[in-house]
């Protein structure tokens, strides 16, 4: 399955977005999909530090403060696959 913006993750929520694809099977029969993507918030697996001199170097000695971890977004999508070519039903609902 293919995300027309990608898996990658963003510093900020993006707007829900609404799709439709449409796949042929190896019998060249189609199936509908019915693509709605929202964005979920995660959090950063490596807590960021700052440094306490300008230089971006900890001076020794000093330990560096921790920040919370920076919070970004993922790509969720749910999907629905019908035979029936009426995606405008999913989309007005």
């Amino acid at each position: 399955f293919c995300q027309p913006s990608g898996w990658q993750l963003f510093p900020e929520r993006n707007p829900p977005t609404f799709f439709v694809a449409v796949l042929t099977d190896i019998n060249s029969e189609r199936h509908y999909c019915a693509c709605f993507t929202f964005w979920e918030a995660v959090e950063s697996p490596q807590p960021q530090s700052h440094a306490r001199n300008g230089e971006g170097e900890e001076e020794e000695g000093e330990a560096s403060s921790l920040v919370q971890p920076a919070q970004l977004f993922a790509p969720k999508s749910l999907v629905l696959v019908s035979r029936l070519d009426h995606a405008e039903v999913f989309r007005v609902s």
